[in-house]
């Protein structure tokens, strides 16, 4: 485990400094930087993001690291409380369609997660507003929250300053601007989260321990959640990571203040300091994601193997 633990850190390191060669190759091709100093200036420049001194927008001429914490914490809420409804109901699907193979559950669990594969999240977000917000009117189409009400902010995120606050009409004019970008973007991961858990849950049925654990009175919905949950782990990285990308286009569509709409708007702008530091901090946060992924995967086949083994 240490071992495996060291590779990983190794694999961090390098893989970071590469990713501060590349956008310290696109920082001097946007700047003017003598040759006789690219070593001074790569080490300057590496420091600065090591120490989170990003400089200055551009656009806006605040600093990048003020403007992330206005733009991350929507962004982080999104990608939260989608991956929380996915991973629940997903995994819920997948169980009760596997234990109920062949039936008309299993084809109901069948069907959903083929057509939330097959929609994009550009298309089905976009199909959402049509729906409920142009003709019958119950979610508003743009923002988190409306503009008729002052949220103080106690933690920077949105949902959790509401509730502290505990006004009930914010807290439902609130719910209604999350629900359709939440739904838009927790279709696809509900989807692959069903079908994994349903395919795992399919092949555990046919085990002989399985059949045994049955014999011993266990149920049948807590077998699967305990032996379906090592598949899940070592695919939640790439979920993850389709999610965000989703996100991104969820936000833009909606309007919704998180990073997606910041990206988009320094990207029209040309502000290129805001995009060097969203490359920054979105690949580092992925690779540390990643090396926390692995490892809890690594302890979850562990613990399944000494289980059962």
């Amino acid at each position: 485990m240490i071992d495996f633990l060291i590779k990983k850190l190794e694999l961090f390191f390098i893989t970071l400094f590469i990713l501060t060669l590349i956008l310290f190759w696109a920082h001097i091709r946007l700047g003017d930087v003598e040759i006789n100093k690219i070593v001074p200036e790569y080490i300057h420049y590496a420091g600065n993001l090591v120490t989170l001194n990003f400089g200055n927008s551009t656009e806006s001429g605040m600093p990048i690291i003020e403007e992330m914490k206005l733009f991350f914490p929507p962004t982080i809420e999104l990608l939260l409380l989608s991956l929380a409804v996915s991973f629940c109901v997903g995994i819920f699907l997948g169980i009760v369609g596997g234990l109920n193979h062949h039936s008309v559950v299993d084809k109901f669990v069948y069907g959903f997660c083929l057509l939330s594969s097959s929609v994009p999240v550009y298309w089905s977000a976009q199909i959402f507003i049509l729906l409920f917000c142009i003709y019958i009117k119950i979610f508003p189409t743009t923002g988190n929250i409306s503009m008729l009400y002052d949220v103080p902010r106690y933690s920077g995120f949105l949902v959790i300053d509401v509730f502290i606050q505990g006004n009930n009409e914010i807290i439902i004019d609130m719910l209604k601007h999350l629900a359709l970008p939440l739904i838009s973007l927790s279709l696809v991961p509900c989807a692959t989260f069903a079908r994994i858990t349903r395919r795992s849950t399919i092949n555990l049925t046919q085990n002989y321990f399985i059949k045994a654990a049955y014999c011993r009175g266990e149920s049948r919905f807590d077998i699967g959640v305990h032996h379906v949950l090592r598949d899940i782990v070592q695919k939640l990285n790439i979920i993850i990571c389709n999610l965000y990308s989703s996100c991104i286009l969820v936000e833009v569509i909606f309007d919704w203040p998180g990073t997606g709409l910041w990206i988009t708007q320094s990207i029209n702008n040309s502000d290129g300091r805001i995009i060097e530091t969203t490359t920054f901090v979105l690949g580092t946060s992925f690779l540390l994601l990643n090396i926390t992924l692995d490892i809890l995967s690594t302890l979850v086949i562990n613990r399944t193997r000494l289980t059962h083994g």
